[in-house]
């Protein structure tokens, strides 16, 4: 009798890599970087031997320091294009399908329309740049692939936008938030089950397209409001005590070694066409929140 393969995630201590775990529960196994040296080809092709059958593989792990990635451009680009590239050909020798993660970052300021998987991607920055030649590496290396654009990830874990806002709210100051920069926050758990949910479908070449696909929170808001919302959210379930005013800035007036693009907002209509639709952002991050204080 044949072995019946698990779903394989690699980054498994990651935010979407946790929720992902959570929901396989015995039918996933992990892969993190006590597991391996993900920097290192042959280590990493060791690791993934050893696990056994697979009969699905799901990239979460990356380098997403948006500004150290400025000066660690080697690194970067080692984590979130060659270890995608690597982890594909493995899993095209399996003859299984493969995910991997990657970001709203991989496009320019634009006009404010929502990003399509069709509109050509020119990132602003090297995170930016090493996200997009990861997408390559894993198109060129597997033929039933699927690259998942996504865009804001939090959850009830211990680094992210949302707990660090929470953070700095407790200290009892004001805070100062970019307004120009829009996006759609998703939630890991959101994201994770609608990704176990596409490769339990594996919807056809044909409604898939070109392997891309951009799945994120429903609805889209600007940094500070989005601030705003998370100290409201937070005083409501009781992490914090008592909320704090956020003021409005623009991306020029604050400092950062990397450049960051004004419209994060990705157009999800062919998520939505396959039935993935997630949570709007609000309610989201509402069940977020009141996790995080249990």
């Amino acid at each position: 009798m044949t072995a019946v393969g698990r779903t394989l995630v690699i980054g498994a201590t990651g935010q979407v890599g946790s929720s992902l775990l959570i929901q396989l529960g015995s039918s996933g196994a992990g892969l993190c970087r006590n597991d391996a040296n993900f920097s290192n080809r042959i280590d990493l092709l060791r690791a993934l031997d050893a696990i056994g059958p697979v009969q699905a593989v799901i990239n979460a792990a990356a380098y997403n320091n948006v500004d150290r990635a400025e000066s660690e451009r080697d690194v970067a680009f080692r984590i979130n294009a060659d270890l995608p590239g690597w982890i594909a050909e493995w899993a095209a020798a399996q003859v299984v399908p493969f995910v991997h993660y990657s970001t709203d970052y991989v496009f320019p300021d634009g006009n404010g329309t929502a990003w399509r998987e069709s509109d050509a991607p020119a990132p602003l920055n090297a995170y930016g740049e090493s996200k997009l030649a990861g997408e390559r590496a894993v198109h060129q290396a597997h033929g039933d692939s699927i690259v998942i654009r996504t865009s804001w990830v939090y959850s009830a874990g211990a680094r992210n936008f949302v707990r660090r806002v929470l953070n700095l709210a407790t200290l009892g100051n004001p805070l100062t938030m970019v307004s120009d920069q829009v996006g759609s926050p998703t939630d890991a758990t959101d994201l994770a089950r609608a990704t176990l949910t596409l490769l339990q479908n594996k919807p056809k070449g044909e409604v898939m397209g070109d392997q891309l696909l951009h799945l994120a929170g429903s609805g889209s808001v600007n940094r500070a409001e989005f601030s705003r919302a998370i100290i409201e959210a937070g005083v409501h379930a009781g992490v914090i005590r008592s909320a704090v005013s956020v003021s409005e800035a623009s991306k020029g007036e604050q400092t950062s070694a990397a450049r960051r693009p004004t419209n994060c907002v990705l157009d999800c209509s062919k998520a939505d066409a396959l039935g993935l639709s997630l949570t709007p952002w609000q309610e989201s991050l509402t069940r977020v929140v009141r996790e995080m204080r249990a």
